[in-house]
């Protein structure tokens, strides 16, 4: 539909009748206003012929109606929609890799710790711990390759961190600990 309105935006009237003179009509109409209403018809019917593609289209698709001169036309639709559904697939994928390489959508580079994105404010989702020494480790480890602490340890310290340091808002968020400003209503935090 959106396409359809770009389109209209697009109807020029041809040149030879852009021509504005002063001349007019017996009825008192003058070139300026025939050229007006002509191109508001033109528009119009850019608009119904939008209207029918898209209704064979879908009538065609539903095996309702089948017109052999638009069927080039209508396996080139296919074709446009099965790529426009591998390029989606593919953008999900690269934004999956790049939440692995500790990377936003957005595109800004975050740092381990990183629970929202300084540039845009995504949350961001985590498939890792922070080892207490800095280290970034995969969930399914054990022990930390750098100091060697074990990884159920670390959790259980984190999980016990966030219950002692977290406040919460009169919105009803949780907010840790020298925050000043609520994450979800904006609101100041007060000590």
């Amino acid at each position: 539909m959106d396409s359809i309105k770009g389109i209209m935006k697009k109807v020029k009237i041809p040149e030879s009748i852009s021509v504005v003179s002063k001349f007019q009509a017996e009825d008192g109409t003058n070139l300026k206003t025939v050229q007006k209403n002509l191109e508001e018809k033109m528009n119009e019917k850019v608009k119904i012929y939008g209207f029918i593609g898209m209704e064979v289209y879908d009538l065609t698709k539903e095996n309702k109606i089948e017109i052999l001169q638009i069927k080039t036309y209508i396996d080139k639709m296919d074709a446009l929609n099965a790529e426009v559904e591998e390029l989606e697939k593919q953008k999900e994928e690269l934004e999956r890799k790049a939440a692995k390489k500790n990377i936003c959508a957005c595109g800004y580079k975050l740092k381990p710790q990183d629970r929202f994105c300084p540039n845009c404010g995504e949350v961001i989702a985590k498939d890792t711990i922070v080892c207490t020494c800095g280290t970034e480790l995969a969930k399914d480890a054990k022990f930390c390759h750098v100091c060697g602490k074990n990884i159920e340890d670390i959790m259980n310290n984190q999980i016990v961190a966030k219950e002692v340091v977290m406040k919460e808002c009169i919105c009803g968020a949780k907010v840790p600990a020298g925050q000043f400003m609520c994450l979800e209503c904006g609101r100041k935090i007060e000590d």
